[in-house]
């Protein structure tokens, strides 16, 4: 029999551990990765290996780091913390963790990368995976260096993936817009992926043997603001929001054509459809 293939996932929160469970039911072997001794409890209970690492200011710590690093697949699912801190040191940590890799001769076959679309300005037009070769397109730096490390490894075959933003399950945002008054960009497109859907783009890009490629990750409908977290709040009996007609803000729509090109069928192709667990 052959030996299973191991997937190592860097980050196994709240994307990371259904990730974890899916690869298992798939017939991965998984090793996850947490900051927190208390969540290997969590992470062992789904089936895999835990190993707690941590990025102290961008070196990388934790005695079994290169046991970790010991796969055929590499994910990398670490929230870059870019919106509540714009010194963010993920793109340093990503390039040390590329630079660790290649210092001990570490073979992984494949590299997963987890971005965002925020990669991209908001230039108030529809964005597709080739328009961060202009540099006036490109929105978060730090995501953009960090993607510039993941390019330039050793690590032969890479995909980088570019999520929306995640929601599903208990990550219902219409909560966060419940009630709110004159909010801005009504007229803006919604560019989210329910975390089914980036599970299974995943599950169908390995097993299509698809890789060396930059992907969004998005619902391929983008309703405006007003029209879904306004439907959002009443699906959920909570106040309507109320975004004002005058307040304009700068927008993108992220393209999904790529992905849908190589065959992948969403799950949720409308963001109104989405489900969850709770409010």
């Amino acid at each position: 029999m052959k030996d299973k293939k191991t997937i190592s996932i860097l980050g196994c929160g709240w994307l990371g551990l259904p990730l974890a469970e899916a690869f298992i039911q798939s017939g991965f072997r998984v090793k996850g990765s947490t900051t927190r001794e208390e969540r290997l409890s969590v992470i062992e209970a789904a089936g895999a290996e835990g190993y707690v690492l941590k990025a102290d200011g961008g070196a990388w710590t934790g005695e079994r780091l290169n046991d970790f690093l010991r796969c055929d697949i590499l994910l990398i699912a670490i929230p870059p913390g870019t919106k509540r801190n714009a010194n963010s040191t993920h793109a340093v940590e990503i390039g040390q963790l590329m630079d660790h890799i290649k210092k001990y001769s570490i073979a992984i076959k494949q590299l997963i990368y987890i971005s965002s679309t925020s990669v991209y300005k908001n230039i108030n037009s529809v964005v597709i995976e080739s328009d961060t070769a202009i540099p006036s397109n490109i929105g978060n730096q730090i995501l953009f260096q960090a993607e510039k490390h993941v390019h330039e490894s050793v690590i032969e075959r890479k995909l980088i993936l570019r999520l929306g933003g995640l929601t599903g399950y208990d990550r219902m945002l219409g909560r966060f817009f419940a009630g709110k008054q004159e909010l801005a960009g009504g007229n803006e497109p919604v560019n989210l992926v329910h975390r089914d859907d980036v599970v299974a783009c995943i599950l169908f890009l390995l097993k299509n043997g698809i890789g060396e490629q930059v992907f969004n990750i998005c619902s391929p409908q983008h309703p405006s603001r007003k029209e879904f977290y306004t439907r959002l709040c009443d699906r959920f009996n909570l106040p309507e929001p109320h975004f004002s007609e005058i307040l304009k803000t700068d927008w993108k729509e992220v393209s999904t054509e790529k992905m849908n090109q190589f065959g992948y069928k969403w799950i949720f192709p409308d963001p109104n459809d989405y489900t969850y667990t709770k409010s």
